[in-house]
């Protein structure tokens, strides 16, 4: 039987990273109106991403206080990582370094969506 803790902390970790899931296809949406619709776009598609970013902090502390398997722990340092090489390659525009970028973006979301999965299958295991 796991602690009413650690149980929370699980579906923290879930909603988190179902939340940054959303997030990331929010984001490219809102690339896509920049793309199609209209350029102006583009400053909601650089300021969106700090609302979703952050949500790193959470499922890293929901990481070790659920007790999840050492994957699911590292998992929030990748998706940090990844966030850092949205940020360089966003800097790169022109180049064949910036085309990672919506590459990479789908990393994070194929990330976000495995963790989700993943944290939601620990629900019911005991720690």
């Amino acid at each position: 039987m796991t602690s009413r803790r650690v149980t929370g902390a699980r579906y923290g970790y879930f909603i988190a990273a179902v939340l940054f899931f959303i997030g990331v296809l929010a984001q490219t949406y809102i690339a896509g109106m920049a793309v199609f619709i209209d350029p102006s776009h583009w400053e909601l598609h650089t300021t969106f991403v700090h609302l979703i970013e952050v949500l790193f902090v959470p499922l890293f502390i929901f990481g070790f206080v659920g007790q999840f398997s050492r994957l699911l722990k590292g998992a929030p340092i990748v998706l940090f990582l990844l966030i850092g090489i949205q940020y360089m390659t966003a800097e790169a525009f022109g180049s064949l370094v910036a085309a990672i970028h919506p590459v990479n973006a789908v990393v994070i979301a194929l990330l976000t969506l495995w963790m989700a999965k993943e944290s939601w299958e620990w629900r019911d295991i005991s720690a």
